[in-house]
């Protein structure tokens, strides 16, 4: 895939970013989907190959858009970008290829051995939380946690993210809200391959002694206002300065992605959004160089 790396100009208009996104979604796919996946039953039968929902799906997200506005968007004014099937059937298709998007948005080219990454996390909410108590959706999969950012309660879920220094996501892990972010982290340690990792206050304590000695891993973390061993000054303005990547990547899927609001009712649904979102930002990062993806959107 390095031919694309060549071209580092950002597409013009919205057939061009589709083109380019299903390039490499093609790439990767018959890189890695065994056969098994790409024969399997009935499939010739299929209007629109599975790459080409994939990619239509992306270039929603890349729109800014809902699935069922982004979808009938695209119908109604690039109706030659696809041989298009029936919306809801599109919507129930995108969530069948769940285990494949996952699979793309592993392989695609990222700066997974980097030596330094970042760690933190962000509150899904799934419920307004005066109306979690009676509220059915995903309701085996929340909790009631604390967002310390925001220093609020709040019933949902918790993200756990792992970027590069540039911000590009790398790895995810989906909890309950009242999960602890120590508890998070030494599952993505599992996932991820990680030599030194910068955290906020949120990963202090034992953990740091832990993933020394179980996995070799350096953690280096904001310490608390009343730490008995405060980090020197120069160490900590600089994790917090490097820190801010992760919140940039943060602020850019909640704000284009919408990554924060939940519209669905089951977890494979709300996976398959994670997913698709996550494989977007990753994609744009890759097609433009940079993790700044509104230069690769300027177009709209």
């Amino acid at each position: 895939m390095n031919d694309l790396l060549k071209n580092n100009t950002n597409p013009k208009n919205i057939e061009e970013l589709y083109y380019r996104i299903l390039k490499i979604i093609t790439e990767i796919y018959e890189k890695i989907i065994p056969q098994s996946v790409k024969n399997r039953k009935n499939k010739e039968k299929s209007k629109m190959k599975d790459t080409e929902i994939i990619s239509m799906q992306l270039l929603i997200e890349c729109l800014g858009k809902t699935q069922n506005a982004g979808y009938l968007y695209l119908c109604a004014n690039h109706h030659n970008l696809a041989n298009y099937v029936e919306r809801s059937r599109f919507n129930r298709l995108v969530t069948s290829l769940f285990t494949v998007i996952k699979e793309i948005r592993k392989n695609i080219p990222k700066n997974e051995n980097s030596e330094f990454k970042i760690v933190d996390s962000f509150p899904l909410v799934v419920n307004k939380f005066g109306r979690a108590c009676f509220g059915k959706r995903l309701r085996e999969y929340s909790s009631y946690g604390y967002c310390a950012s925001k220093k609020e309660k709040f019933y949902g879920m918790k993200v756990h993210v792992i970027t590069d220094l540039y911000g590009n996501p790398i790895e995810y892990l989906l909890t309950k809200a009242n999960i602890d972010n120590r508890e998070a982290l030494h599952e993505l340690s599992d996932i991820t391959n990680i030599q030194n990792l910068i955290g906020d206050k949120g990963y202090v304590g034992k953990i740091s002694e832990e993933l020394k000695n179980e996995k070799g891993i350096n953690l280096y973390a904001l310490k608390r206002s009343n730490s008995k061993e405060p980090l020197p000054k120069p160490f900590r303005n600089l994790i917090s300065k490097l820190r801010r990547r992760i919140k940039s990547t943060f602020g850019q899927l909640i704000e284009h992605f919408d990554i924060k609001r939940v519209r669905v009712n089951s977890i494979i649904a709300l996976l398959t959004s994670l997913e698709i979102k996550f494989l977007c930002f990753n994609i744009l990062t890759y097609i433009s160089g940079t993790t700044a993806i509104s230069s690769v959107l300027n177009f709209n």
